[in-house]
């Protein structure tokens, strides 16, 4: 039988230090509310244990990968551990390490102390899961959740395709299929006490803003749902490069209401979820590993020649700077390619979970859905590296027609986050570094270690 234990640990920074999230520099001045890492821990006694982290995060630095895993070795015995770290992509969060390729990261602060600490943090959530694992009973269950997500790229009567748009009378259709699945884990002990409730949904963690710490409407669900069924909880988001919480129809989903209206719309569906689960033992867990490499996006000479004009002309404020800063970073990187490392995680025949770096775009996440076996099926995002957004085919060829259209696709104009770019904000090089053919060679690496997967230990 499947042993199950739970941790959490918090991972609030000091007061002072920088958030990401957003394009400007921001230095917190209070806590709204704590950020937390939890951690599940499976054994079935067979092979290593898997550890399952989510932390509110705007993302996981690999060198705070690496330095967990190496403290799980020092400090349980267990090498080469079987281990992935979602961040549920806070925008009210700190850095978690160094990161020389994100151009989010410009002018914030970063916090060494914390930063050297943020491992031994983590490992109290990892090694509290593993010391009181026990015999433990699992259900699933789903729900669909309309009306507090939506694609944010759309259309417009002018034929170009624009994230977020401020025009509705200009809006002909959204561009995107959307994933509304509300997954639910349910885990409780052979009393009958539930011990957890993970569950997963796909939507951009942008509601709170500002100068204060705060996990967003994740981490305030997980509170409400832990407090209401007395047990842990945790979330882990699914692919949301083209999702958030902003309907163009409607003005009060910009508004800081919409925070509550998110939480409390989840918070009623697990509930219901919840209440008609019946959680069963089983018996076999699996994990498995890669690392999919994927075409990195093509800088020409041209491109950067232009760049350099363009930070000497304009103010670093300026759309046309920032996007000029971020073609010479990704001009620097000398790989040939952009390293995605994936995990698959089964239970019995029942679950499997494929967890990728990166945020791709819902229907890459519906596409690889679709090639899962099992019943219960979950694709997180986010995990273990800084990737940053991978567009689907569909996506390039529209950001292609928008410079056919306009001539030239970025304005010279001062901006906050994608609203008023009046762009396709997920292709342009800003968070964007990967080719055309990302999407698929993320769906052709799954595909290639789910066979080796279920080969290995379904056989």
């Amino acid at each position: 039988m499947v042993k199950i234990g739970y941790g959490k640990a918090v991972v609030t920074p000091p007061i002072g230090s920088g958030l990401v999230g957003y394009f400007e520099k921001r230095i917190s001045k209070g806590v709204k509310d704590d950020l937390f890492v939890h951690c599940l821990c499976f054994d079935n006694g067979d092979n290593k244990p898997v550890f399952i982290l989510s932390a509110d995060f705007c993302w996981i630095e690999p060198s705070l990968l690496r330095n967990v895993i190496r403290l799980v070795e020092e400090k349980l015995g267990i090498q080469n551990p079987n281990i992935v770290i979602h961040a549920t992509h806070t925008h009210t969060g700190p850095l978690t390490g160094v990161n020389e390729n994100s151009i989010f990261v410009k002018d914030v602060p970063l916090n060494e102390e914390y930063i050297s600490q943020l491992p031994v943090r983590f490992m109290e959530a990892i090694e509290h899961a593993y010391r009181i694992r026990d015999n433990i009973l699992i259900g699933f269950g789903y729900a669909e959740v309309e009306g507090i997500s939506f694609i944010r790229r759309y259309r417009m009567k002018d034929g170009t395709v624009i994230t977020n748009p401020v025009r509705k009378d200009e809006i002909i259709e959204p561009c995107g299929n959307l994933d509304r699945t509300l997954n639910i884990m349910k885990l409780e002990d052979e009393r009958g006490k539930i011990k957890c409730i993970a569950m997963n949904f796909a939507m951009h963690p942008d509601t709170i803003g500002g100068e204060f710490i705060s996990g967003d409407w994740p981490a305030i669900l997980v509170d409400r749902v832990s407090k209401y069924f007395n047990c842990g909880a945790m979330f882990f988001n699914g692919p949301s490069g083209d999702i958030n919480h902003i309907n163009p129809y409607d003005m009060d989903t910009r508004g800081p209401k919409i925070t509550e209206r998110i939480v409390s719309t989840l918070f009623e569906k697990v509930k219901n979820v919840v209440g008609s689960v019946i959680c069963k033992p089983y018996e076999k867990i699996a994990f498995s590993q890669d690392i999919i490499k994927m075409p990195k996006r093509v800088i020409t000479s041209e491109q950067i020649e232009q760049a350099r004009k363009d930070i000497e002309r304009y103010p670093s404020t300026n759309l046309k700077a920032i996007i000029a800063r971020s073609i010479l970073k990704q001009a620097a990187i000398k790989e040939d390619f952009i390293p995605n490392r994936v995990s698959l995680f089964s239970i019995d025949r029942i679950f499997e979970a494929f967890f990728m770096s990166g945020e791709p775009f819902s229907d890459i996440g519906i596409r690889i859905k679709q090639l899962m076996g099992f019943e219960n099926k979950w694709v997180i995002e986010n995990c273990d590296d800084y990737v940053g957004y991978i567009p689907d085919e569909n996506a390039f060829m529209a950001a292609e027609e928008n410079r056919r259209i306009k001539g030239e696709e970025f304005p010279s104009v001062d901006v906050f986050e994608s609203i008023g770019m009046e762009a396709s904000y997920e292709t342009s090089p800003i968070p964007c570094r990967v080719g055309v053919q990302a999407a698929q060679s993320l769906i052709s690496g799954f595909q290639k270690l789910r066979e080796i997967h279920i080969n290995k230990f379904y056989a």
